[in-house]
């Protein structure tokens, strides 16, 4: 019996220090899993349309996406959208289903071409199927202006009232007026923030907020440049069967807006 219990102590001698470390030592380093990214599942390139609105009213266009590292790409954008002077006050008669547009000038159509970049953020701290980013872009934009109604007199302003003034001219169709437009050439960049939605990377998915913003050099006469002078008892004044006109809209040059976008499309490899 003595000897069973001095073997026993000497196992548990020998046992007990390895015990001790075992229990005190550092536990084992665990490697930390890298959140899946379109890099490492093997996706290179995208391409989405994009529905977007802002204070100018809505546009559509393309984007191509390439993939550039695990949470970085670069993106080539495309799209055609209204472009308004943000001082245009639509007045809407909803029992005729008629639109005024008091002092408008012309109608704008924006082509703007930009080159981006976006980057994914909190990539460790939300799912993969929610995927935050932020993004920048810029690059050029092309406008057309056309009259919004035939100036007969090129006088720079709409008469409207046939008892007021000698003529009277009426708006033109979405369709009329093209044939007199005027290309023009400017500059835009926007800044957003977003989420790509979808497990399946495939799937492109895509909500964006932000700021954009168009700059033209020599301005965009939008609103109407002139006005009609009046006489003394508030009525259009004319000189020689000629209406008097003085300035009134000067051509504006910078034009910016909150926005929100849509992105729908694919991703391959």
């Amino acid at each position: 019996m003595k000897k069973l219990f001095l073997l026993s102590l000497a196992i548990f001698a020998l046992l007990l220090p390895s015990s001790v470390l075992a229990q005190f030592g550092e536990p084992e380093i665990r490697k930390k899993e890298v959140p899946k990214n379109l890099y490492d599942e093997g996706y290179k390139a995208g391409f989405g349309f994009i529905f977007g609105a802002n204070d100018f009213g809505f546009g559509v266009g393309g984007q191509y996406r390439r993939v550039l590292s695990r949470y970085t790409e670069a993106h080539l954008s495309f799209k055609i959208s209204g472009l308004k002077d943000p001082r245009e006050q639509v007045f809407i008669d909803y029992f005729f289903g008629t639109k005024t547009i008091p002092n408008k000038y012309k109608r704008v159509v924006s082509f703007p071409i930009t080159l981006g970049m976006k980057k994914r953020v909190l990539a460790e701290e939300v799912s993969d199927n929610f995927r935050f980013f932020g993004s920048f872009s810029g690059g050029p934009v092309f406008a057309f202006s056309y009259p919004y109604f035939n100036d007969r007199n090129r006088n720079g302003f709409r008469e409207n009232n046939p008892q007021a003034y000698d003529t009277f001219e009426r708006p033109n169709d979405i369709l009329t007026g093209w044939s007199d437009g005027d290309w023009h050439l400017g500059l835009t960049g926007s800044a957003e923030i977003g989420i790509d939605f979808n497990a399946n990377f495939a799937n492109l998915q895509s909500f964006m907020f932000g700021y954009n913003f168009y700059y033209f050099d020599q301005g965009l006469q939008i609103l109407e440049p002139s006005q009609p002078q009046l006489d003394d008892t508030g009525n259009p004044r004319y000189e020689n069967g000629e209406l008097q006109i003085t300035n009134n809209y000067a051509p504006k040059k910078f034009y910016g807006s909150a926005q929100i976008s849509f992105v729908f499309g694919w991703m391959w490899d």
